[in-house]
């Protein structure tokens, strides 16, 4: 086995084990602050605020990811949040349930995160060539999705057994294991002109990524503007409406969230898996298409509100919609990550893919702060907000289809 081929295996491994400590943390602490407040609003506005690091910090970590050793970033990513969920674990452990200080970890995690994610990205086109980047991705997306899938199963049923204190431990004990993996990943690491001073640098890096972006490859813009148009709607859905449906409106158990979490993983594990085999449907000019399938099949989640509670049937048709639409979102994410990997020169692929994901999740805050908002003050009107996106997001994919029609064919 060669060096490239071990580093690739060993990456993804970390990452996996990276993802499953995010997921079952994401389960906990989600389930426990619903079980604490009861209140969408609350819960809204904590995911929200733990989100605006990615918004204002993801170009930072995109030219970080470029400019120093992408291993040694992978190592110091997953040791701080090890220290992050060790300690918050201990103040658990100590008796202090505090919905500021679950809060506070998850927008601490999320900072981390800015510099994890492009670094992954980034490191692929380093270690592998062009031929095999789709693929890779595919395995990338695919780790991902067996994360998404054995985290939430694996809490689901650890959370009313052991707690959350003991599932935080174990979310540590995780992503410290991982960052002992980081260690033995080899990725080349070309040095670059550190003249005027480090800060200055990466100031000047951030803006070469900003101007790459928006002026030298207007592809990428459009397709991040697009996203965040898709981002306000659908980050509000998974984040927000999603666990507040099950545990609020359907009143199912964290078995039974935990069972939507993991179906949701199993779908994003198949699109990774057929993405390979559809490579000749994963070009710029088929996004729009994608975004007005997510819109079609959004349409069941509203549905499901007017089913009622008291049957699990609701719950079914809900869950099936997510796995629909995270099935379609894996093959957008797969599609821009290659195209950028491929398109853009290797020094810029760090910041251009951090600066794609800036402008993508600019209105993800506001749109979990407005779901909150709503959900809680008019619960009555879930179905028209439901059905509503679903539309919206039908037509907004025909209308950009002549918009990516001029782009050449990647």
């Amino acid at each position: 086995m060669n060096q490239n081929k071990l580093s690739l295996i060993l990456l993804l491994i970390s990452q996996g084990i990276s993802l499953v400590g995010g997921a079952v943390l994401r389960f906990a602490i989600s389930l426990h602050v619903l079980d604490l407040t009861g209140s969408a609003e609350i819960f809204a506005t904590m995911i929200a605020v733990s989100f605006l690091p990615m918004v204002l910090f993801m170009p930072l970590g995109g030219a970080i990811a470029d400019r120093f050793n992408k291993k040694n970033i992978l190592v110091i990513s997953d040791s701080a949040n090890a220290f992050l969920v060790g300690t918050l674990a201990l103040l658990l452990f100590g008796g202090i349930q505090s919905v500021f200080l679950l809060g506070a970890t998850i927008t601490l995690l999320t900072v981390t995160s800015v510099c994890y994610s492009p670094t992954v990205t980034a490191s692929l086109p380093v270690i592998l060539p062009e031929n095999q980047l789709v693929k890779a991705n595919g395995y990338a997306q695919g780790i991902k999705a067996v994360s998404s899938l054995a985290g939430p199963i694996m809490a689901g049923f650890l959370f009313g057994a052991l707690g959350v204190n003991m599932l935080v431990g174990i979310c540590a004990v995780l992503f410290l294991f991982s960052a002992l993996i980081n260690i033995f990943i080899k990725i080349p690491h070309t040095a670059q002109n550190a003249d005027g001073g480090i800060i200055k640098n990466i100031l000047a890096d951030m803006k070469a990524g900003l101007v790459y972006v928006t002026k030298e490859n207007t592809t990428l813009f459009k397709a991040a503007a697009l996203f965040t148009i898709i981002m306000f709607f659908y980050q509000a859905l998974l984040s927000v409406a999603f666990p507040y449906m099950i545990r609020i409106t359907f009143a199912m158990s964290e078995q039974a969230f935990g069972f939507a979490n993991a179906a949701i993983g199993f779908s994003i594990l198949i699109a990774s898996l057929l993405s390979g085999r559809l490579k000749n449907y994963m070009r710029m000019e088929h996004l729009p298409y994608y975004v007005s399938i997510m819109g079609i099949i959004s349409a069941p989640i509203a549905i499901s509100v007017i089913m009622g509670a008291g049957n699990i049937m609701p719950f079914i048709v809900m869950t099936a919609s997510f796995m629909a639409i995270m099935f379609i979102f894996t093959l957008i994410n797969i599609l821009v990550l290659t195209y950028t990997q491929i398109h853009v020169p290797k020094q810029m692929v760090g910041k251009a893919i951090a600066m794609v994901i800036t402008i993508a999740n600019l209105s993800a805050p506001i749109g979990q702060f407005v779901m909150g908002l709503f959900i809680e003050n008019l619960a009555g009107g879930q179905f028209a907000l439901y059905m509503g996106i679903a539309i919206f997001t039908c037509v907004l994919g025909l209308a950009a289809r002549r918009t990516f029609r001029l782009q050449p064919a990647n």
